[in-house]
């Protein structure tokens, strides 16, 4: 793996912003398919974050009943106790809190999403992560998102990663590898622990030749990677919180084979997951 650098600031901002909808450029379309990630400055105004933030608290802190392996720690097993988790994470918060479902970050992203494809884009799923403060091994094992999922015609996808704080080397921001959305395999990929049964996450090998770019972003910026890009993020090393909502638009086709599968995103769907390691 070669040496990592950061990514370098871009020109957009609020500016872009008129009502619900973001304008992205030409250059940046076409960044997204050649290099598979983007990041976006002054995506959503302090006005419009700050009401998130105590839906965010309250599914990381666990007050949401019922949500079984969807409220767990993505860097250990299943069952690990919650005073012991490093890196929270909440799946599918508007599938257990109607408050919300259609907020402002969705459509904000849906109008971005509409912009990088040429098809129909809908939300597949979302996701609260969390790091907590002086957590060196919250960290999320370089991945593909595709290695996650089941096989289908059309993989594209846009996982928009709105800051809720801050974020940085430090606490662990994300970390991507740009161009490796082009390779035509996508590489191998095995559970971090004995199965998908005992914990949820994949890891890959790396390649000598992977470049590492970091992504760090201001609280109300994003960054927006596709299924197939090698990508993951450090440990928390400071003494602040680092907080991400997830969410990934996919083709509206794709997501309706998806769910005629019974595969929803949900840790609690009954999947084989054999037949989707690939």
């Amino acid at each position: 793996m070669t040496n990592p650098q950061r990514s370098v600031n871009n020109q957009s901002g609020e500016h872009r912003r008129n009502g619900n909808q973001y304008s992205i450029t030409p250059e940046e379309i076409e960044q997204f398919s050649r290099e598979g990630y983007l990041s976006l400055n002054g995506f959503l105004t302090e006005q419009e974050t700050a009401p998130l933030d105590p839906w965010f608290d309250h599914f990381v802190q666990g007050k949401e009943p019922g949500m079984e392996k969807d409220f767990c720690d993505m860097s250990q097993p299943y069952g690990t106790p919650v005073e012991e988790f490093r890196l929270v994470n909440a799946m599918l918060p508007s599938k257990y809190r109607s408050e919300l479902v259609n907020n402002i970050f969705y459509q904000v992203a849906q109008s971005v999403a509409d912009q990088l494809y040429t098809g129909t884009a809908v939300m597949d799923y979302e996701q609260f992560l969390a790091k907590k403060p002086q957590k060196e091994q919250a960290e999320f094992a370089m991945h593909q998102d595709l290695g996650y999922w089941p096989k289908t015609e059309n993989t594209w996808t846009a996982t928009f990663s709105l800051a809720l704080s801050d974020s940085d080397l430090e606490n662990g921001c994300l970390q991507v590898c740009p161009g490796t959305n082009k390779e035509t395999e996508l590489r191998k990929h095995q559970p971090k622990d004995e199965g998908r049964d005992d914990s949820h996450t994949l890891v890959i090998e790396s390649k000598a030749t992977d470049k590492v770019v970091y992504l760090p972003v201001k609280r109300g910026a994003v960054t927006i990677h596709d299924e197939r890009i090698v990508h993951g993020s450090g440990g928390n090393t400071s003494s602040q919180w680092r907080k991400t909502y997830v969410m990934a638009f996919r083709d509206e086709q794709t997501v309706q084979q998806e769910r005629a599968i019974g595969f929803t995103h949900s840790h609690n769907d009954d999947v084989n997951w054999d037949e989707i390691i690939h």
